[in-house]
């Protein structure tokens, strides 16, 4: 006996145009039927399965790994995504654009740790150009993790902490005469 919740075509239609990412599984639950009832009413509706691949959203989880910000299997990569790492996973096995377009994007990533445009310097914490920094070979990108300001300045912070020193000391003669 069909149940009575079950949508016409025509209502579910308008109810997948409403809620284009709500999985099959919700459906199912809410009209009590079965899972493959829901798919063959979205076929029916003429609407493409959810499982097809977005490339708009593979398009913004490239991006987001390009800019460095997540790795591909983060999972808040996809946190305000329809999709999440499992299914996006699928998608990279179904469409080799996709599965070339993440790797790329972990190559410029991988290559912006050897060659950045700006670091931070360890001592004064300011972003600055590379070009700021001395050259050497003990660190990845070849160049060291303070400025050159803050080098050049460690010297005069050498003398005034010579200076507080002197001034502490007055202060302990004057407070045990």
């Amino acid at each position: 006996m069909p149940s009575r919740k079950v949508p016409k075509v025509e209502e579910a239609y308008k109810l997948f145009i409403e809620d284009p990412h709500k999985p099959l599984s919700d459906w199912a639950r809410e009209w009590n039927c079965s899972h493959e009832r829901v798919r063959q009413l979205r076929e029916q509706s003429g609407l493409e399965p959810i499982s097809a691949i977005d490339h708009e959203i593979a398009i913004t989880v490239i991006d987001r790994i390009r800019d460095g910000k997540y790795s591909l299997t983060v999972r808040e990569l996809y946190e305000d995504l329809p999709i999440g790492l499992e299914r996006f996973m699928t998608w990279m096995q179904d469409d080799p654009a996709i599965w070339l377009g993440v790797k790329e994007a972990q190559q410029y990533v991988e290559l912006q740790k050897w060659n950045p445009e700006e670091k931070q310097c360890k001592k004064c914490g300011v972003l600055q150009p590379i070009k700021e920094f001395n050259k050497t070979q003990k660190y990845k990108d070849g160049r060291q993790k303070i400025c050159k300001e803050c080098l050049i300045d460690s010297r005069g912070k050498l003398e005034k902490l010579d200076k507080r020193r002197e001034e502490l000391k007055k202060l302990k003669n004057k407070l045990s005469d």
